[in-house]
């Protein structure tokens, strides 16, 4: 599904990444493991093609970093899901809006949004918060919205970069189990973390960075 080719990223003022070849299969759980800095955001903004090699090359089932377009970009986006450590939500908007603005943008049928997000949120444990403001929720809450907002648009692949990085125990534990759910209805997640203790007990594979290298796959 996902496969880096003799990769490498040079960062004057970043995390860059020297030589890497990894592959992720569909529909898998995969932790990315290591440091802050060692290079793990920059893996995944690879994925979503943010930024592209320096050297070697980024295949994305059938899109490639070597002659992909800012059209074919975009349609790659359509299929990923983003989720990220500082929640990125809109703070003024709603619950129900933030999760439904993929689908807004692109040009879903009103009824099909309402159905799509409010069962999505139902799922969540948040439908009752559907119209609250972003900028009204905790931490632990605000992460299942930016989870919600990531899956609606039924993408292939989870990123979740640190997702947990900004919650307490409890909330991570929650994050992360959904994760988990959202995984085990086949859709695949490729998280970045280095809560090595809320990870421990579970089976997937790991990958180890550390200076931009992958030490174990």
């Amino acid at each position: 599904m996902i496969k880096f080719s003799n990769v490498s990223v040079d960062y004057p003022y970043s995390e860059g990444l020297s030589n890497v070849n990894v592959e992720f299969k569909d529909k898998e759980f995969a932790f990315v493991l290591g440091p802050t800095g060692s290079g793990k955001s920059t893996l995944l903004r690879l994925i979503y093609m943010d930024i592209y090699p320096t050297n070697g090359r980024v295949d994305v089932k059938n899109w490639s970093s070597k002659k992909i377009t800012a059209r074919k970009i975009r349609k790659l986006r359509k299929n990923i899901g983003i989720v990220f450590q500082d929640f990125r939500l809109i703070q003024n908007l709603s619950v129900f809006e933030n999760v439904a603005l993929p689908l807004i943008i692109n040009g879903y049928p009103r009824k099909y949004i309402k159905r799509k997000v409010e069962a999505i949120l139902d799922e969540i444990g948040l439908l009752n918060s559907l119209r609250q403001k972003a900028g009204t929720l905790s931490k632990g809450e605000a992460q299942r919205v930016g989870i919600a907002r990531a899956v609606v648009k039924n993408p292939f692949v989870i990123l979740a970069d640190e997702p947990t990085g900004n919650l307490d125990p409890d909330s991570s534990v929650t994050v992360f189990n959904l994760l988990r759910k959202i995984n085990k209805l086949g859709t695949a997640v490729i998280m970045a973390t280095h809560d090595y203790l809320l990870i421990k007990d579970a089976p997937n594979r790991r990958i180890l960075m550390d200076n931009g290298k992958i030490l174990k796959k």
